[in-house]
């Protein structure tokens, strides 16, 4: 029995990660995998989350307000390919590599902050599949740092590039 591929998005609601996941799901679509949301649910910092109710209640809510997302950012062509969300608990890069187990790739929206500037590169160092960064503009960044990963990575988005004529940043 074989079994689908997956494609992880992470799913930060951002104009980015909306045309990372737009640009995800017309990959599956023409290979056959299905595509996996991950919103991580990390609550460091979160001193509003001191009772179990809250904090199971702000799960439930990331959830819901994620599945939504994904509804919105779809809108019809929802149904074409099998998506799923999950919310795990945790930091962005665990949550994200945690998912790419056994993944056909990770797909993410280019980090707008300073801060998650190197998102693609810290993922990337800990998968086994490419990582692949779409901009808001839907332009494919490859991150190259010498790994095998980023190499697979940059492949893979060159040949994307070239299928969908879309601009490849290294």
């Amino acid at each position: 029995m074989t079994t689908m591929q997956r494609i992880i998005v992470g799913g930060d609601h951002t104009p980015a990660a909306s045309a990372a996941l737009r640009w995800a799901v017309a990959q599956a679509a023409g290979s056959g995998a299905y595509v996996c949301v991950v919103h991580a649910f990390d609550i460091s910092g979160r001193a509003d989350l001191a009772l179990e109710r809250d904090l199971d209640r702000a799960r439930r809510d990331a959830r819901y307000r994620t599945q939504s997302w994904v509804v919105e950012v779809l809108g019809e062509t929802a149904g074409s390919v099998p998506v799923t969300v999950s919310t795990p608990d945790g930091s962005v890069v665990g949550a994200l590599v945690a998912a790419a187990h056994d993944a056909s790739m990770v797909v993410i929206g280019r980090p707008r902050s300073r801060h998650n500037r190197r998102l693609a590169e810290r993922i990337a160092r800990s998968c086994a599949c490419p990582v692949v960064t779409i901009g808001a503009d839907a332009e494919i960044v490859a991150s190259v740092d010498g790994t095998a990963q980023s190499a697979g990575g940059l492949e893979h988005s060159r040949q994307r590039g070239r299928q969908q004529r879309e601009q490849v940043l290294a």
